[in-house]
């Protein structure tokens, strides 16, 4: 034999014996995720934080682009690792930068990669339960009026028969340096359960518990609410009820809260398309001493200074009234939440979506909203109206022409009406 089929011989059992050393481990790589970019032509997104309306608001025109990449790390089917990360910017905005939501000017090269999710998502051996923790996405049982968000927590969740029991801890905040770690913090307790009584019908109910330690020791939300969906035929319908008590969770004087809030929804086939239609209604203050307006959960740049809305009724399908389920950086809305400044709301809103071809689709939008309780001034907030077309490039490419209006109502009507106009690309994998 010649040297060189030697030496071939030794390193393909040199390559044999390590293999059969090593621990037989069949890890499967998973990886998803979106890439969007969206040009705006608007007078109102850009405006300010909040969006503040103006009564000269000039036009402006933005493009902004997201990216999300989904890693997991699959053990087996009872086991994996998610791990989720973003990064947003606006074209031009800044270069060599270090912080969240930049890098998009000349040049570029900056550190922007935001934390969404990285979490834990196995099932208990010798039980039905599946567990998630870590930092992961939370959404209550209705449709995100009270809290949408990714929030770090223990989520446990089972079947058993025809219904699904689930439950979780989440800490929302904790103050940290203002305070020792874990004695001033913002905590969610939630227990959720679902029955199915037949294939068209199902029965849920929610007690949720929110305690805020940071502005003084022990301001408890309870909230319990009951909720269901059923097919009537060529009908699907769903609605839900909320009733809170206890503490206000965002102020230091906190106040006995009585508040609640419902919401009833219907999808019907008609013509080539489907309507939709919904009601939703959150209580607001009505003066009476102690506190009737809905309570969501906020989040903000500091412990002291929860002014961002955690939650959003992206089921309304609006582009400016509320928070868009298609906005990135410019996620701007005439009212941010269901608690709407303790004003609360109604909101009606309907819908069309139709299939023109394989490739083609649009849809429609109209919505109005007033204040449910305000003690000064007019309750008639506005109406928007929005349509959106869309075409499949491929199966993972869509692009998307969006344009809506605000029709502003008497209580905001010293300001310019809104308007919005987008171009829109979204890739998914």
């Amino acid at each position: 034999m010649s040297f060189s089929k030697k030496m071939l011989a030794f390193a393909a059992v040199t390559a044999l014996t390590a293999a059969t050393a090593v621990p037989a481990m069949a890890l499967e790589n998973e990886f998803h995720g979106l890439y969007r970019v969206r040009a705006i032509h608007t007078n109102f997104q850009n405006a300010a934080p909040a969006g503040a309306l103006s009564a000269d608001s000039s036009s402006l025109n933005a493009i902004e682009q997201r990216i999300r990449l989904l890693y997991a790390a699959k053990a087996n089917d009872d086991l994996k690792l998610v791990t989720h990360f973003e990064v947003d910017s606006t074209w031009g905005d800044a270069a060599y930068f270090v912080g969240r939501g930049a890098g998009a000017a000349i040049g570029a090269d900056s550190v922007n990669i935001e934390t969404k999710n990285i979490y834990l998502d196995f099932k208990i051996p010798a039980t039905p339960v599946k567990a998630q923790v870590g930092v992961q996405p939370f959404t209550d049982a209705y449709k995100g009026i009270f809290i949408t968000d990714d929030v770090a927590g223990l989520a446990l969740s089972g079947k058993a028969g025809a219904a699904t029991i689930s439950g979780a801890f989440f800490r929302l905040n904790d103050a940290g340096g203002a305070a020792a770690i874990g004695k001033a913090n913002v905590d969610l307790i939630t227990l959720d359960g679902k029955f199915a009584v037949s294939k068209d019908l199902s029965v849920g109910g929610s007690y949720y518990l929110v305690r805020n330690d940071l502005n003084v020791s022990g301001q408890d939300l309870h909230m319990f609410g009951v909720n269901a969906a059923a097919n009537l035929g060529p009908v699907a319908v769903d609605g839900f009820a909320i009733y809170q008590t206890g503490d206000e969770i965002y102020a230091v004087a906190a106040r006995d809260v009585s508040a609640y809030a419902a919401q009833v929804a219907a999808k019907a086939k008609v013509g080539p398309g489907s309507l939709r239609g919904a009601v939703l209604y959150a209580s607001g203050e009505n003066g009476s001493g102690d506190s009737s307006a809905f309570q969501n959960i906020r989040s903000g740049a500091t412990t002291a200074n929860f002014t961002s809305s955690a939650s959003a009724y992206y089921a309304g399908d609006m582009l400016l009234m509320m928070r868009s389920k298609w906005a990135m950086d410019s996620d701007r809305a005439i009212v941010s939440a269901t608690n709407n400044s303790d004003m609360g709301l109604m909101f009606i809103a309907a819908g069309y979506d139709v299939p023109i071809s394989s490739k083609v689709s649009a849809t429609a939008n109209v919505g109005y909203m007033r204040a449910a309780d305000t003690a000064t001034g007019s309750k008639s907030i506005g109406t928007e109206v929005n349509a959106q077309v869309n075409y499949k490039m491929y199966d993972n490419l869509t692009g998307s022409l969006q344009g809506a209006y605000v029709f502003l109502g008497d209580r905001l009507d010293a300001n310019d009406d809104p308007y919005l106009a987008t171009a829109m690309l979204n890739y998914t994998f």
